[in-house]
């Protein structure tokens, strides 16, 4: 196995705790509440054609007014609705900004799933995941837009004090850049971490971009090898992970926690099913990694061991940094 690349500065200690898993822990004791988690497709339109994208093999409808918008809120406010945290997708969000604004207003906690063409709002209490899927040419090749790459670079590196965080969705033919992907980014500063996700087949889209089972359980190995080598900054637990293999992953899409409790709103408002990818998603294969950390949340006995942990390297990590000093 090689050694994590070096990188000129040294990543921050952060807290072995954070706001979430506090959450997660009151998820251990009270169970997962219904609309704590979900999204809103904030526009029908998009600055890009990704090849993969499902969002445009969904039926367009037209997008709410920012009254309309205010109203559902303030409507679901009265009815006890939670709102804890919303992922704002599309679509490109960023050509709205001013709905994710007013649902700043709302949610405690966003995320801004982007594409990464256009410059980061100073919104420091938003969470930010860019996607990039595989080196400069792969990328650029896939998302139809020369020269993306380097705009995503650019706009990162112009950011201050975002949390950003890279994601990328795995397909058959970008799998050969993961290792290399993760190298380039860990050493990009203003990059907190990275997430991983698998390609969802989608009626109406290429098929062959799906991993097959037996491929898909390999890459999910090497990723859990990677886990160990790059630690929090690759986001996915390896409960999550293990979870996605062949032989559990049907358990979990079975019964989609998301499906089954969280919200997920068209740009005109209406709930999508049964989930953000729409009906025409193939939940069997389902690469999406939501419903796999959801599940991780739930099973008691693992949170209590993932804590445990996770507890346990955060402190080792200090140590280890204390005696370099």
């Amino acid at each position: 196995m090689t050694d994590k690349p070096k990188t000129a500065f040294q990543r921050p200690y952060r807290s072995p705790f954070s706001l979430f898993d506090l959450a997660r822990i009151g998820f251990f004791f009270f169970g997962f509440p219904k609309n704590t988690f979900g999204s809103v497709d904030v526009t029908s339109e998009c600055n890009l054609r990704c090849q993969h994208c499902y969002f445009f093999e969904q039926e367009r409808v037209p997008q709410w007014s920012l009254e309309q918008w205010r109203e559902k809120f303030e409507r679901l406010k009265g009815e006890g609705f939670r709102f804890y945290q919303c992922t704002w997708v599309g679509g490109e969000p960023l050509l709205r900004p001013e709905l994710i604004q007013l649902g700043r207003e709302y949610f405690k906690f966003n995320t801004v799933t982007t594409n990464g063409s256009l410059p980061l709002p100073d919104w420091k209490d938003v969470s930010w995941c860019i996607s990039v899927d595989g080196g400069p040419a792969y990328h650029d090749r896939f998302r139809n837009q020369p020269g993306l790459y380097q705009t995503i670079k650019d706009n990162i590196r112009r950011s201050e004090g975002q949390r950003i965080t890279i994601a990328y969705c795995i397909t058959r033919q970008n799998r050969g850049d993961i290792e290399a992907s993760l190298a380039e980014w860990y050493r990009e500063p203003k990059v907190r971490n990275m997430v991983f996700s698998f390609y969802t087949p989608i009626r109406g889209l290429d098929d062959d971009l799906w991993l097959d089972w037996p491929e898909k359980d390999r890459m999910l190995d090497r990723l859990i090898e990677l886990k160990q080598q790059y630690g929090d900054f690759l986001v996915n637990t390896t409960r999550a992970l293990n979870l996605m293999k062949s032989a559990t992953a049907r358990s979990v899409t079975d019964t989609c926690l998301f499906a089954g409790t969280s919200f997920a709103f068209d740009p005109a408002g209406d709930a999508k099913k049964p989930c953000m990818l729409g009906s025409k998603a193939d939940c069997d294969r389902c690469g999406c990694i939501v419903p796999f950390f959801l599940r991780s949340l739930t099973d008691r006995r693992l949170v209590l061991k993932d804590l445990k942990a996770r507890l346990f390297s955060s402190l080792q990590r200090k140590r280890k940094r204390d005696c370099q000093r």
